[in-house]
């Protein structure tokens, strides 16, 4: 079924072996590409964190060395004797050390407040515009939130008097955004506090992503990890600012970070499916312009070769194979011409050799008849010649119509019955069976088929031993041919005189050797052609047996 689609199958598999073998290579690419891609991100956002935090500390760090520089200074130490001063010199120190702390202030690169709050004078004296809340007792060597949320604050308390530095958690978002990352993925972190980040929205989310990294940031300063969230990958880059105690973290989606290398990808794959696409129309725009023609082709030459010369192409291709199609036709024509010229000649041909055949047994029959005629006459039985010259009639009547070389072999059986009843006037020893099945006697025969084997019994073998008086003819019928046996009791014939005259039949005719077993042979090869002959061999009855055969299918 699939045999004239083998070729176009064969292509099409090739075809899609080797975009497929691209599309492995490619991916096994791109996978690789990928994991070094995402180590290089990794690696970058590590990085640029570390970055963010070294400058978050080195700020951190200069405001406490600041706290640290105002403890030592002169005139922040006469705060512990301000109650020793009058009213005017109170009121200069404060303005003194108002401008100094503002100075100092002003100096650092952050945005903070520096105050400073005497005990003996009970007020702020500093940068603040607000009233600050009063010292707790002790001194605070640790950054801490806070309980508005919104300031860090670092406390150093000595005798009389305490020195505070806070700045806004603005600083911190201001170092998210001057990062350039996406505020909604990128925050910073503390168990104890609220998340400060630059976008108030989608807070479920960063919850949701806290919850994830909670279990991850226990025990460690820094590392990238990959959590899932809401069904989607983020690549979690985290650190610790020591001088805070805080972790910043930094959330990237996977497929927001290695999107370029997908749509890469993606439009690799798509470009691969139309190249497949392309390359199956190809091959059936090849298909349907050479292998159907050429199936086509093959088609009339099994037609042809089948014996169908009026086969025709009508099909048009519109290309180089309507010419081939045209030459196809063309050449039919021409063979069935010549078949059908060489068909009938050999019709003709063929029925002229079987009429000269028959013309040459019938003079070899005449001759006998006329010589026991002549023989009988001598004798004086005219009842031998009546029957005789009935018989010979009755022959003559049915062998003398060459334009019927064809009869049944219940008509032929009937000549050959002739013939003996003529042969039994002639010797009174003689005598015959003839046991011929009613089925097979409509099968259409050559003339004179059985009769000179009959005779040739009689003459050759009967007359040629005392003995001798019986003809045996039997027809059978099996379920792939017919056979017709002709035997005898007479005087037979060896084994070598039985090969050798095979190897003479075999052969054409000529003068030295009878023509009747050579007449029969060759009329049924003529009419009966392959696989009928003739068998020749001993009879059980002790002369000879010939036996003649030919297929069913030509009844």
């Amino acid at each position: 079924m699939f045999k004239q689609y083998r070729t176009f199958i064969g292509m099409l598999l090739v075809t899609l072996i080797s975009i497929l073998t691209v599309m492995t290579m490619y991916t096994y690419t791109v996978n690789t590409s990928l994991a070094t891609v995402r180590e290089d991100i990794q690696m970058n956002n590590l990085n640029r964190i570390r970055f963010l935090i070294n400058n978050l500390d080195h700020n951190v760090e200069q405001l406490s060395m600041l706290a640290m520089t105002l403890e030592t200074d002169s005139k922040v130490g006469l705060l512990s004797s301000v109650h020793l001063m009058d009213t005017y010199d109170q009121v200069q120190l404060q303005l003194d050390l108002a401008d100094k702390i503002g100075l100092q202030s002003f100096s650092r690169g952050w945005d903070n407040k520096i105050s400073i709050y005497s005990e003996l004078m009970g007020k702020w004296i500093g940068t603040t515009k607000i009233q600050e809340s009063l010292p707790s007792g002790g001194s605070n060597y640790e950054w801490e939130l806070d309980s508005t949320g919104e300031r860090f604050v670092y406390d150093r308390s000595l005798d009389g008097y305490t020195i505070r530095v806070t700045f806004p958690k603005g600083n911190l978002q201001g170092l998210l955004v001057g990062s350039n990352v996406d505020g909604k993925y990128s925050f910073f972190y503390h168990p104890d506090q609220p998340v400060i980040s630059t976008a108030a929205q989608e807070i479920n989310e960063k919850d949701n992503m806290i919850k994830a990294l909670v279990p991850i940031l226990e025990g460690r300063t820094e590392g990238t990890e990959t959590i899932t969230v809401g069904g989607t990958d983020y690549m979690a880059t985290f650190m610790k600012a020591e001088s805070i105690g805080w972790y910043m973290i930094d959330c990237v989606p996977l497929d927001q970070a290695l999107q370029p290398i997908k749509r890469t990808q993606i439009f690799f794959y798509i470009g691969s499916v139309m190249i497949f696409l392309g390359g199956v129309a190809t091959l059936l725009f090849l298909y349907r312009k050479v292998q159907v023609p050429i199936v086509t082709l093959l088609k009339g030459v099994r037609q042809l070769k089948h014996g169908d010369f009026s086969f025709r192409i009508h099909k048009s291709s519109r290309n180089e194979f309507d010419i081939l199609y045209e030459s196809f036709n063309d050449m039919a024509e021409q063979i069935g011409d010549l078949i059908d010229k060489v068909y009938k000649e050999k019709i003709v041909s063929r029925e002229a050799m079987v009429k000269q055949l028959q013309a040459q047994i019938n003079p070899h029959f005449l001759y006998n008849c006329l010589f026991f005629i002549d023989n009988m006459t001598r004798l004086g039985n005219e009842e031998a010649v009546t029957a005789m010259t009935k018989n010979l009639a009755e022959y003559f009547r049915y062998t003398t119509r060459l334009d019927e070389p064809v009869t049944t072999l219940e008509k032929e059986l009937g000549v050959v019955e002739n013939y003996l009843k003529i042969q039994c006037l002639r010797m009174n020893r003689l005598r015959y069976e003839i046991n011929v099945p009613e089925s097979m006697k409509q099968l259409r025969v050559p003339k004179l088929l059985v009769q000179p084997l009959a005779e040739n019994g009689v003459i050759h073998g009967i007359e040629q031993k005392r003995h001798a008086s019986c003809i045996r003819i039997t027809g059978v019928e099996e379920s792939s041919r017919f056979r017709i046996i002709v035997e005898d009791d007479g005087k037979g014939m060896t084994e070598t005189d039985i090969l050798e005259l095979l190897g003479r039949i075999e052969h054409p005719l000529d003068e030295s050797m009878g023509c009747a077993l050579w007449n029969i042979r060759q009329r049924m090869s003529i009419y009966f052609e392959q696989p009928a002959g003739m068998e020749i061999g001993s009879s059980e009855l002790g002369g000879l047996r010939i036996q003649l055969y030919w297929p069913r299918s030509i009844d």
